[in-house]
C-alpha cells in the first residue's frame, strides 16, 4: 500500500466492512450517523445525560518539524468543529448552560487531549523539547489540556509520528449530525489549497527554496501552519443553512472533493480556476514538480450550501477567505472543468508530500 492515509477502496472494502460486520452495532450510532463504522472522521457518544454527549476525534500527522503534533491536533480539532462543537467558548460553565438559553453558551464544549509521539533513534532529545513545547502552547490556547501523553522511541520509523485523541464535552443539541450535501448545492472552500503540505515543505527545504526565491517568500509559505485550523469558519457555517462540511487534508483538495461527493451519493462539477490558491504555494509545488491540487490540505474546509455566495460574504465579515468553487449534480459523475478542458476526478492516491525527501 501507498504511504498515508489508505485509499478509498481499502477503507470501505476493509476498515468499513470488517468494523461494520463485527463491531457492535448501536441504535444510538445508527441514529446519530457519526462513527467509525460509516466512515465518519469523529464519532458521538451516547449522552452521560438528557442535556450533554461527549464526542471523539483521533488524527495523525508524521514529519520531522517541529509542529507535527500541531498539526495532528488541529486535524482532530477540525474534526469536533465540522460535528458544531464549538472551542472558542470553552471557559463556558456547561453545566450553567444546560439552563441558559444563549445559543453561544449551548454551542459550548470542553475538550480534552491525549497524545502519543512516536520517535525515530537518530531524533535529539531537543528536538523532542520543542516538538512539545509547540503542541502545548496551541492546547492551552484552545484551553484543552494534555491529560495524557505516552512517548516511545521505535525501531523501523525515519519520521516522528504523532497520534492526538480528544474527546470533548457539548450540550447534545448544539451538535450536528452526519451531513450529506444535496444534489444542485453551491460548494463552498475556505481559504487555500495545500496549505499544510505548503508550511511542511517550506519549512525543512528553506535552503534547497532559497537557490530560487527570496526569503521573504519562503517565511511567508514556512508560517501558513497558522492557517491550519478550521473551528472559525465551522462555527459561522455551522450557523447557517448549510447540508455538510468536509476538512480537507490528505489526498489535498481532490481528495476531499472525492470524499465530500462519495460519502454524499452525489456528483460534482469543480471549476478549477475557481479554487483559491496562494502564490507561494505554486512557487514551492513548481520547485518540487508536485501537483498542489495533490498536497496535503489540512487548514481547507469544504461546505455545500443553497447560497453559497451568501456564506461566502458572511465568512468574509469574519475576515475568513472563501469562494464557491462548484456545485453538486445528480449522478456520480465528479468533473473537473477548465475552461473547454473536461476531466473526471479519481480516488486519492499518495499524497504529494511523501514525493518530497524531508530529512533531519
Amino acid at each position: 500500500m501507498n504511504y498515508g492515509k489508505v485509499s478509498d477502496n481499502v477503507y470501505r472494502r476493509t476498515v468499513y466492512k470488517t468494523i461494520h460486520t463485527i463491531s457492535y452495532q448501536d441504535t444510538f450510532y445508527n441514529k446519530m450517523g457519526n462513527s467509525a463504522v460509516n466512515g465518519a472522521d469523529c464519532a458521538i457518544l451516547p449522552p452521560s445525560d438528557k442535556d450533554m454527549a461527549a464526542v471523539t476525534a483521533t488524527a495523525q500527522a508524521s514529519g520531522i518539524d517541529t509542529r507535527v503534533a500541531v498539526r495532528a491536533l488541529q486535524h482532530a480539532m477540525n474534526h469536533l468543529a465540522v460535528l458544531g462543537v464549538d472551542l472558542n467558548a470553552a471557559d463556558t460553565d456547561l453545566a450553567a448552560a444546560a439552563e441558559n438559553e444563549d445559543t453561544v453558551a449551548k454551542a459550548a464544549a470542553k475538550a480534552y487531549i491525549s497524545l502519543s509521539i512516536l520517535l525515530p533513534a537518530e531524533l535529539r532529545e531537543a528536538k523532542l523539547r520543542a516538538i512539545l513545547e509547540n503542541v502545548s502552547v496551541v492546547s492551552d490556547n484552545l484551553k484543552a489540556p494534555i491529560v495524557h501523553t505516552e512517548t516511545q522511541v521505535i525501531t523501523g520509523i525515519q519520521t516522528v509520528i504523532a497520534s492526538v485523541h480528544v474527546t470533548a464535552y457539548a450540550m447534545k443539541d448544539s451538535l450536528i449530525k452526519a451531513g450529506k450535501a444535496l444534489p444542485g448545492q453551491d460548494v463552498v472552500m475556505t481559504k487555500w489549497l495545500g496549505i499544510e503540505g505548503t508550511a511542511v515543505i517550506a519549512d525543512k527545504k528553506a535552503a534547497e527554496l532559497e537557490s530560487r526565491y527570496p526569503l521573504s517568500i519562503i517565511e511567508e509559505a514556512a508560517s501558513f501552519d497558522r492557517y491550519l485550523s478550521v473551528i472559525p469558519e465551522a462555527a459561522t457555517a455551522a450557523k447557517s443553512d448549510v447540508s455538510a462540511m468536509c476538512a480537507a487534508r490528505e489526498g489535498g483538495i481532490f481528495g476531499a472533493l472525492w470524499e465530500l461527493a462519495q460519502d454524499s451519493g452525489v456528483g460534482l462539477v469543480i471549476d478549477l480556476r475557481k479554487i483559491p490558491v496562494r502564490q507561494e504555494t505554486i512557487e514551492v509545488c513548481e520547485f518540487y514538480d508536485i501537483n498542489p491540487y495533490k498536497l496535503i490540505a489540512g487548514g481547507s474546509l469544504l461546505i455545500t450550501t443553497d447560497n453559497g455566495g451568501q456564506l461566502v460574504a458572511e465568512l468574509s465579515e469574519k475576515g475568513i477567505p472563501a469562494a464557491v468553487i462548484g456545485r453538486t449534480t445528480e449522478g456520480n459523475d465528479k468533473i473537473l472543468q477548465n475552461e473547454d478542458e473536461i476531466r473526471y476526478l479519481e480516488p486519492a492516491r499518495e499524497d504529494e508530500i511523501y514525493k518530497i525527501k524531508l530529512s533531519y
